[in-house]
């Protein structure tokens, strides 16, 4: 199969995207309509057979295992070191507030943060008197601007793999590396790398990862994954706690005592999920390994991110504010004569969707997989009628 024929195979089964110019996926991925098929699916058998039949929960089960499996062979980690959460902000949660924190510890953090990963961290300074430390960072000094503020009493370092607001790609495994030189765990937003660069988490070496189904890997909403590193769970107490917490059945008495899973991140699970969801979810990153393939994705994304960065110089007055080289799937920018907001209300109107930051105040746009040359040039074409009015 040709590369023109696979894009436009991957379009036909993605309607969003030819409907419009989609360029949002940093937002929400577009879905494909093998992932609402089954979806449907789930309903339908739900709708008529029920929801608590004991083949329905079998199915949820294999579901779990299946959708498990697929999050951990994506960041190259064990089953055992996932757990399924609901969003990258939940993961980030989970993790915060299972530390055991005394009053004066630190945590170090950036003024990139998304707020999914920036007021969990406020809470813990509001509820347990650890210090917050929030720095500027830039790209290219990131790692030596992280270590000066690091302190002794500096127990955790939380920040983004990919930085949502300009796209700049931070270095994980060296800015993990000098955390564990000083004995600094680290916690890492992965909203905007998940499905948009290739990841090995444990050859990183970091501690803790949080990511979303919704995004990059264009899965439904309610649908996300938490990455803990085997040595690490004895370190983090469950954060929410319900039966899917328990070792088993039978790992609880009436004295107070319950047993969580042991040697897996499944203890930070709770309870009842939407089964559909997940069960899209499965079938959506099925679709992405097998027959789309994660190392061809990962290229096409690099591929477009960078014929956008080229076509958007071609107008005069651009600001190009994502660094250059090789990044993720986001680039920010402005246009010297065009407000973000009016302009990003403006393109909607003309079929063509992304979105506005505040920090810096800017357009963004997600370069998909599933993009086309056409689209940048369609995006370009407008923003420069818009110039001339």
């Amino acid at each position: 199969m040709s590369e023109i024929e696979k894009i436009t195979q991957i379009r036909q089964m993605m309607p969003a995207v030819r409907n419009q110019v989609y360029l949002n996926t940093g937002t929400c991925g577009p879905l494909s309509t093998l992932t609402i098929e089954t979806m449907n699916q789930a309903n339908t058998l739900e709708l008529e057979a029920g929801r608590a039949d004991l083949s329905g929960f079998k199915l949820l089960g294999e579901t779990i295992d299946e959708l498990r499996g697929a999050f951990a062979r994506l960041v190259k980690a064990r089953p055992e070191e996932i757990a399924l959460t609901h969003h990258t902000t939940e993961g980030i949660n989970i993790v915060a507030h299972g530390l055991r924190w005394q009053p004066g510890d630190e945590v170090v953090t950036t003024t990139s943060e998304h707020e999914g990963g920036l007021l969990p961290v406020y809470a813990l300074g509001q509820r347990y008197g650890v210090q917050v430390k929030v720095i500027d960072i830039s790209p290219e000094s990131v790692v030596e601007q992280l270590e000066a503020a690091i302190t002794a009493r500096t127990r955790l370092l939380v920040f983004s793999h990919v930085l949502w607001n300009t796209g700049a790609r931070l270095p994980l495994a060296e800015i993990v590396a000098m955390a564990h030189y000083h004995h600094v765990l680290t916690l890492v937003d992965g909203a905007q790398s998940a499905g948009s660069i290739p990841l090995d988490l444990p050859a990183s070496g970091v501690d803790f990862y949080a990511l979303p189904g919704q995004k990059w890997l264009c899965g439904p909403e309610g649908t996300g994954a938490l990455y803990v590193r085997q040595d690490r769970l004895g370190l983090v107490a469950p954060t929410f706690v319900g039966y899917s917490t328990l070792e088993d059945v039978n790992g609880y008495d009436f004295t107070g005592y319950f047993l969580p899973a042991r040697n897996s991140a499944r203890r930070y699970e709770v309870g009842t999920l939407y089964r559909p969801g997940f069960k899209g979810m499965a079938a959506n990153l099925k679709w992405l390994e097998e027959t789309v393939g994660w190392d061809w994705i990962y290229q096409r994304i690099e591929l477009m991110a960078e014929y956008a960065r080229n076509a958007l110089q071609t107008l005069p007055g651009v600001t190009i504010l994502t660094p250059p080289g090789p990044q993720a799937g986001l680039v920010t920018f402005n246009v010297e004569s065009l407000d973000p907001a009016k302009t990003m209300a403006k393109l909607a109107k003309d079929g063509i969707i992304l979105r506005y930051i505040r920090h810096p105040y800017a357009l963004r746009i997600s370069t998909g997989f599933y993009n086309s040359e056409e689209d940048i040039d369609r995006l370009v074409s407008a923003l420069r009628t818009y110039m001339d009015a």
